[in-house]
């Protein structure tokens, strides 16, 4: 008799977790509709930041990462469709996967979206923006912090000699990089690593 009540209960506990299971496929589903399969892709395997480990050798060859930028103010960095740059708080918004490419040696970067095919760029005034072609204005050197945390300056442009960071304030919203400084958190940031670094838009 106890045998019996044993099977009859896990029948019952494997049956919930199965339309458990249903049900959150169909939610994920829902959310993701919008993503193109590599978008998606990319979004499903971000998981683990980089904190753990400095590792220089992307640095060479012009390799090429895919992160999410999560900010120390608690955004993930965007760029959407027109170029615009922001914060959101959705960990699942397609607009907040990034490319991250080598152009140089010395941690120099480019920046840009996977949907949205902009580069971040920041011109003389300071003042971040989308570009679709790539120039000078879109390298940023990448600094590692001593807070495990990376900061992004711009590899051109400085103010009164002084760098000016990618941020994004407590608000979400770029500011100008004459107000911004290597000590600012709303200069962090933690990339957030996706393990397929190999997938690419076509």
């Amino acid at each position: 008799m106890r045998k019996w009540m044993l099977t009859w209960n896990l029948q019952n506990l494997f049956s919930g977790l199965y339309l458990h299971a249903i049900f959150l496929f169909g939610s994920v589903c829902v959310v993701y509709s919008d993503c193109t399969p590599e978008q998606l892709a990319a979004i499903m395997n971000c998981s683990k930041h980089e904190r753990h480990t400095r590792n220089y050798d992307y640095m060479e060859g012009g390799d090429v990462r895919i992160r999410q930028l999560f900010s120390r103010t608690q955004w993930f960095l965007t760029i959407d469709d027109n170029g615009n740059i922001n914060g959101t708080q959705d960990p699942t918004n397609c607009y907040s996967i990034l490319e991250i490419r080598t152009v140089s040696e010395g941690g120099i970067l480019a920046i840009k979206g996977v949907k949205s095919q902009y580069y971040i760029t920041m011109n003389k005034a300071g003042q971040l923006q989308g570009k679709r072609l790539y120039n000078e204005n879109c390298n940023f050197k990448e600094v590692f912090l001593e807070n495990y945390f990376n900061a992004y300056s711009s590899a051109k442009w400085t103010k009164n000699r002084k760098e000016m960071f990618i941020t994004l304030s407590q608000k979400g919203r770029p500011m100008r990089g004459k107000k911004t400084r290597r000590e600012h958190i709303a200069s962090h940031f933690i990339p957030m690593k996706c393990r397929e670094e190999e997938r690419r838009v076509d």
